[in-house]
């Protein structure tokens, strides 16, 4: 079998489900997809939005607009997706890796086979957290 039927055969489940429209079963990579594409749709950027420009809140000295958030938003899931799902950081199943700038914080966790089981969007005016030492 040549190396072009292989991928046909691997695509073609893939692409299956796709036209029939059974989202039963995903690939991880298409359910990251589909993760990113949820928080995209569902995200109160508006309400984002809103605060930054009462705060007069800038990046790299420009006024942020809401497709500036939705795309930052998108960067910032699937670093936090690599960065959980990338051995060398180690991150052990059941944990989380963030990545946030420009007040996004993005959260990735994967389940105990490495597969990305879910992500979480938040928009951090203040954080505050202590160890109770001194």
């Amino acid at each position: 079998m040549n190396f072009g039927k292989k991928i046909l055969q691997f695509l073609k489940p893939i692409m299956l489900t796709l036209i029939n429209g059974q989202m039963e079963r995903l690939s991880p990579y298409l359910k990251e997809n589909k993760m990113i594409d949820e928080i995209i749709e569902n995200f109160d950027f508006f309400k984002c939005y809103g605060v930054m420009n009462v705060l007069n809140w800038q990046w790299r000295g420009d006024g942020v607009t809401i497709e500036m958030l939705k795309s930052s938003a998108v960067n910032r899931l699937r670093s936090a997706i690599d960065g959980v799902k990338d051995k060398e950081n180690k991150v052990a199943a059941d944990c989380e890796f963030h990545s946030s700038s420009g007040g996004l914080k993005a959260t990735a966790w994967k389940n105990r086979y490495g597969h990305i089981e879910g992500v979480k969007l938040e928009f951090v005016l203040t954080e505050w957290d202590s160890d109770g030492d001194d």
